[in-house]
């Protein structure tokens, strides 16, 4: 008998064995977002009034987030799936009265961005294309003396770094445009330190589209984080209000999750931003003591319910059947015939 190579030798052991269950080798995906339809009644729209304790106040102030949502005004938004049409997707709707989402052919139609008195594009595009200028609109913005940013992202993955940017291009662009109309008071004195003189007769405020190539996605995206960063909504609420707008959003599973995770982040600083400003105007915090930590509970004493803490409280003790009659799993079976001998 020939004896085996080393390489037989290592294979033989698969032949034995077989998986008891399909398997994959990748991380396990996590759950899906689900975004649920509002509760509206008799297709009522959706109104959202923006409040200043749901911004991060080291990313805007009160007066600053004032002049861009004109003193707080309310956001409504109608179900536009009642009277939406395919060709609409082709053209741009207003998400806020002063921040658009559309596709890119919109931003080259010269007719449309007069008409709506656009001031500033924000090309959001794929960073590998950017040198081939399909969706650059500079000649157009220098034609009609606007101005034009880019947001060049080669995933959905470099979108989360992108979100503060484009909130910030937004932001300081419609305070620019707001500041620059301040004009002289009656005492012929410019008006200083933020207290400005606005002549509303003639004043003109900014408006910006925002845009990729189907307006559905990586724009949309960028809108949503807006509304999260400057108008305190959550998550689920600026979905559900985009798509009032804009009917055709098309949020695949990979952007929910990063619009989920900025939402963490967003309220991770607010809170931390807060809480030092707080400690600067009051003084920090009085002190006490830390309770004594307790080591972890194994599962022995999870089964048995040991502990101080009260039933009610437990969080296990709403989880026992995932430990009681729970069947036996094997992961891998033995495919080998057992034989016996006489």
């Amino acid at each position: 008998m020939l004896p085996m190579s080393p390489s037989s030798a290592m294979e033989t052991p698969r032949r034995f064995f077989a998986p008891a269950a399909p398997y994959s080798r990748r991380p396990p995906s996590p759950p899906a977002i689900i975004i649920p339809g509002p509760v509206v009644y008799n297709n009522e729209p959706i109104k959202v009034v923006p409040s200043y304790k749901n911004v991060d106040p080291a990313s805007l102030s009160l007066d600053d987030l004032q002049i861009i949502t004109q003193n707080g005004k309310e956001l409504i938004a109608h179900d536009s799936a009642t009277n939406w049409a395919y060709e609409n997707r082709r053209t741009a709707q207003p998400i806020l009265d002063y921040l658009y989402l559309g596709p890119a052919s919109i931003a080259r139609d010269r007719q449309w961005l007069r008409d709506n008195g656009i001031t500033l594009l924000v090309a959001a595009r794929d960073s590998r294309m950017a040198g081939l200028r399909l969706m650059g609109v500079d000649r157009v913005a220098k034609e009609l003396g606007i101005q034009a940013e880019h947001i060049d992202v080669s995933g959905h993955h470099e979108l989360i770094r992108a979100f503060p940017m484009a909130v910030r291009k937004i932001n300081d662009h419609m305070l620019s445009v707001y500041r620059s109309q301040a004009v002289r008071d009656d005492e012929g004195a410019r008006a200083q330190g933020g207290d400005m003189v606005i002549d509303k007769a003639n004043f003109k405020r900014g408006r910006v589209l925002v845009f990729c190539e189907t307006g559905n996605d990586r724009s949309a995206g960028i809108v949503i984080a807006y509304l999260m960063s400057v108008m305190g909504m959550s998550m689920v609420q600026a979905c559900q209000f985009i798509h009032f707008r804009r009917f055709c959003v098309s949020l695949d599973e990979e952007l929910k999750q990063l619009l989920k995770n900025y939402e963490e982040i967003l309220a991770a600083q607010r809170t931390v931003h807060r809480h030092e400003m707080d400690t600067v105007a009051h003084g920090p915090a009085p002190s006490f003591p830390t309770p004594a930590k307790k080591g972890k509970r194994g599962i022995e004493e999870t089964m048995r319910g040991d502990g101080d803490d009260d039933e009610m409280t437990d969080p296990f003790s709403m989880d026992r059947d995932r430990y009681i009659g729970r069947e036996a799993f094997v992961p891998f079976v033995d495919t080998r015939e057992v034989t016996t001998e006489y």
